[in-house]
């Protein structure tokens, strides 16, 4: 499948600014279409485009803190405050090749 070129008129200073944010994420122009392009294709809408310019409702924030709220917590672990050589030693021994 050939490619297709896509234009688009924006202010010259707008245009610079996009860019420098681009350039700093490590992307170009074609990457960040083809990234928004992709989100379209995959939500089947383009509510994102207009949702993120809004300010988070409470139900959002409450949603978003309930989601991290919910993130399970790292288990401490007997390798912890072990080196790499002694972890390495320690699973060697358990296997018995040591």
């Amino acid at each position: 499948m050939g490619d297709a070129m896509v234009t688009g008129r924006v202010a010259e200073k707008k245009k610079q600014q996009g860019l420098r944010v681009l350039q700093r994420e490590g992307l170009n122009t074609s990457q960040a279409i083809n990234l928004m392009f992709d989100r379209l294709i995959e939500e089947g809408n383009a509510d994102f485009l207009s949702a993120e310019t809004e300010a988070p409702s409470a139900d959002r924030w409450q949603a978003a803190a309930h989601f991290v709220d919910g993130l399970s917590r790292k288990k401490a672990s007997r390798f912890d405050t072990m080196s790499k050589a002694e972890v390495k030693r320690e699973r060697l021994a358990a296997k018995g090749l040591m």
